[in-house]
């Protein structure tokens, strides 16, 4: 007899606790995620929710004529986004582990999805860029390590590669995006 899938809130409310676990480096914060492929599928609607809320919000705090088209950072952080995804996978299928992929890819989803809500909430709250940007890579760095420690199973040599082919495939990414979008001209005083 199978148990009833969870609901999408459920799941998410589920992935919120499994985010703080896992932030925190609880050995248990893998179980609080669903990570089949509906569980991906539902990942990946919370990103998109989450992109959808975090550019309403930026686009309430940003002040007049600021920033540049939604369409562009769409763009420019789907190819970002790409890049770490495709790296992940690289070094994942290298050490053996590329079984792991899908529980990866759902965690870092989930993560990613609920720490860039809770950071636009911030930015509500607070106009210092700089703690958002402190937050946003303490944040991630230690959901990033955690996920590749406590889901996936890598040992600490694999967790470094892990993080120096991510950095690779960002910076390819970027050279992406300024293939595609070319220089930001630099305001005018």
């Amino acid at each position: 007899m199978s148990s009833a899938q969870p609901t999408l809130p459920e799941e998410a409310r589920s992935a919120l606790l499994g985010s703080w676990r896992l932030i925190i480096g609880r050995r248990d914060a893998p179980g609080y995620f669903s990570t089949d492929l509906r569980g991906l599928a539902s990942s990946f609607i919370a990103l998109l929710a989450s992109v959808i809320v975090t550019f309403v919000i930026s686009a309430m705090v940003a002040p007049e004529g600021a920033g540049g088209s939604s369409f562009a950072a769409l763009v420019q952080n789907a190819l970002l986004y790409c890049g770490i995804m495709g790296s992940s996978w690289v070094v994942l299928r290298i050490t053996g582990l590329s079984e792991k992929f899908v529980a990866f890819v759902t965690v870092e989803n989930w993560i990613n999805a609920i720490v860039s809500v809770l950071l636009a909430v911030v930015a509500l709250v607070t106009l210092s860029a700089e703690l958002i940007l402190i937050l946003a890579v303490v944040i991630g760095f230690l959901a990033r390590i955690n996920n590749a420690r406590l889901v996936v199973g890598m040992k600490a040599g694999q967790i470094v590669m892990l993080i120096v082919v991510q950095t690779i495939g960002m910076m390819i990414a970027l050279l992406a995006v300024g293939a595609v979008f070319g220089p930001v001209p630099t305001p005018e005083v």
